[in-house]
């Protein structure tokens, strides 16, 4: 009879946990409860992206096209798109009931691939027998706006965050935004009454056919209407316009400012009574009020140059010559966990200036080396022949900011306002600034080379100035919350103490091999040597005593290379010990320990139950 009771205990117990389970996952109670245990908080989203799925006003629809099938042998494909599926899926579950997620397998011949191509998602005959592969994503919005990512990259996997952050927020804010740009350069293109029309720079031709580009003038009061403000080598702006600024970026406007000591794009026009007034003109420009109340440095004065990315160019006699303040900047000198320098290779500047600021104000964008130093921008008016610059040339061994993001807190340049104008907002929290110490970045020279193709103009990059111009800007005109999204880890967890092993098995060896190889090198010298000797039989005949010692090197060749064969078995040799370990522990050391403990419980219940008896 009580047994009976026990198990009618637990039946209704069981149907009890059963029924709060079901209750639970319908009714999503604790959807959100997550404990995310990895490294890199791979499956924590960043708060603004939080915000800007909280912010979804209309219905949003993503759809992930995978080819399933045709991945079957791209085991890397299929470990990334484990990844994306469960990003998406967290992004659906803080899109209040607003946003969707499908997932799709595009199978050959199917409707699902004719609606993949339809969105323009980037198929790759990759599969086998090459078969399409689709892995892209596709979103619409209520009104049928398509945000596509074409071909999901494993290698983009630290800014899979913001790229679909980017898309989600273009579907719920589809109106095209609006660029202003204030200079007096011919940026956007001018008319010359006896040229004609001459065309702007190539970089904001591009930005036209995604943005609303307008020009805002030099001497405006007021900034109205603008989501981004581009403002390039200001020169005596008026306190008007100086205000205007900073109230804009007080309130929370978005400002892109290129500066520059001695900018090479400003064009002087010659002055016949004073030849040398164009040489000596000054091209630098500034924002200096703004900068000193925004706790900015940057001296007008001083030109960065930089010893180990220096540019070679074609002196006037014709010889190549190294510049010291144009330089080729790689992909040491971005910060790789900022999204908009991600995928560039070389960013191209002209006698750039450098910006300073207490520590943390500055998030840097493009950094110089080491080698490098400052010095003052009147060198560069007379400079004839560069390699002069080697002469006084010596790195104060720091490194340089060329642009950044400004961080943290900033006070206005007029907290009282100005006349005519007395109110004004005093300070912001984080304001939404990005600065660079040089103008010549965004000119067709310095990255872009035309050609003309049976009449017309074809353009080919030779660096990627355009790519971060237009990165920059597709990242300022979004959303503050997007603006914050950083790259993050990845899932890729390399093996660090196999690296680890590696290295100091390339240093334990490296030496003897380098001894061996050249032994091998002398012996074969010498061997080389002896056989001339040798076939010059009409003018010398080879003794016995030379015959052996030919043999010798020959014995000796061999032994040098099988003592090489020796030395480069040994680099792996630690790493294969690491993993007959590794094997031993897993395939046998594990069971065998649970083995033991399995015996050991069962033993001890058994002698509790003899002692129970004996009782």
């Amino acid at each position: 009879m009580q047994k009976q009771a026990h198990k009618t205990q637990l039946f209704m117990l069981a149907a009890i946990f059963f029924l709060a389970a079901v209750i639970i996952a319908q009714s999503g109670l604790f959807s959100r409860l997550r404990v995310d245990l990895t490294e890199n908080d791979l499956f924590t989203l960043n708060e603004g992206t939080v915000n800007i799925l909280q912010d979804i006003d209309e219905n949003i629809h993503l759809r992930l096209f995978f080819s399933d099938q045709a991945t079957q042998n791209i085991p890397l494909l299929r470990t990334y798109h484990r990844r994306v599926v469960d990003f998406l899926e967290e992004l659906e579950r803080y899109g209040g009931g607003k946003l969707t997620v499908s997932f799709i397998d595009p199978v050959t011949f199917s409707e699902e691939e004719d609606q993949a191509s339809q969105y323009g998602l980037q198929a790759l005959p990759v599969g086998e027998g090459g078969e399409n592969v689709f892995f892209g994503i596709a979103g619409t919005n209520a009104i049928d706006d398509v945000e596509v990512i074409p071909f999901l990259q494993p290698d983009r996997e630290a800014f899979l965050e913001y790229d679909l952050a980017q898309l989600v927020y273009n579907l719920n804010h589809p109106a095209k935004r609006t660029v202003g740009v204030m200079s007096d350069l011919p940026l956007l293109g001018s008319f010359d009454p006896q040229a004609g029309q001459v065309p702007g720079q190539i970089v904001f031709a591009q930005l036209q056919e995604m943005y609303q580009v307008v020009p805002v003038a030099s001497d405006t009061d007021r900034i109205d209407d603008v989501d981004l403000l581009l403002v390039v080598h200001p020169k005596n702006l008026t306190e008007q316009t100086l205000f205007a600024i900073d109230q804009y970026v007080m309130g929370g406007g978005r400002l892109m400012a290129f500066v520059d000591p001695m900018a090479q794009a400003e064009e002087v026009p010659a002055d016949p009574q004073n030849p040398m007034a164009q040489l000596q003109a000054d091209r630098s420009s500034d924002l200096a009020v703004l900068f000193h109340a925004w706790g900015v440095g940057f001296d007008k004065t001083k030109v960065l140059l930089d010893n180990q990315h220096a540019v070679s160019i074609q002196a006037s006699q014709g010889q190549t010559i190294r510049h010291l303040g144009i330089s080729s900047w790689s992909q040491g000198n971005m910060n790789e966990s900022d999204i908009v320098t991600s995928d560039l290779n070389t960013l191209n500047t002209a006698l750039a200036g450098a910006l300073t600021a207490e520590e943390g104000h500055l998030l840097p964008i493009l950094t110089s080396s080491e080698l490098s130093m400052m010095t003052n921008n009147d060198a560069m008016s007379l400079l004839f022949n560069p390699n002069a610059l080697f002469q006084n040339f010596a790195a104060d061994e720091q490194s340089h900011v060329i642009a950044a993001r400004l961080n943290g807190p900033i006070n206005s340049a007029f907290p009282t306002g100005i006349e005519g104008q007395s109110e004004a907002l005093a300070q912001i929290e984080q304001p939404q600034v990005v600065l660079f110490a040089d103008v010549d970045v965004l000119f067709d020279r310095m990255w872009v080379r035309a050609q003309n193709f049976f009449g017309r103009q074809i353009y080919s990059n030779f660096a990627d100035n355009g790519a971060l111009v237009n990165n920059l800007i597709d990242n300022m005109t979004g959303s503050a919350d997007l603006i914050q999204v950083r790259a993050r880890g990845t899932s890729n967890r390399p093996f660090d103490k196999v690296q680890e092993i590696r290295r100091v098995s390339e240093q334990k060896y490296r030496e003897t091999e380098n001894q061996l190889l050249q032994q091998l090198r002398e012996t074969e010298n010498k061997l080389n040597e002896l056989q001339r000797i040798k076939g010059q039989e009409n003018q010398l005949i080879i003794s016995q005593e030379q015959q052996q010692e030919i043999n010798r090197f020959k014995q000796r060749k061999l032994e040098v290379r099988k003592s090489l064969r020796e030395v480069k078995r040994n680099l792996n040799k630690d790493i294969e010990a690491l993993g007959t370990r590794l094997k031993f522990i897993n395939i046998a050391l594990v069971p065998i320990l649970l083995t033991v403990l399995i015996v050991f419980l069962s033993w001890r219940k058994s002698k509790r139950k003899e002692r129970q008896y004996v009782k």
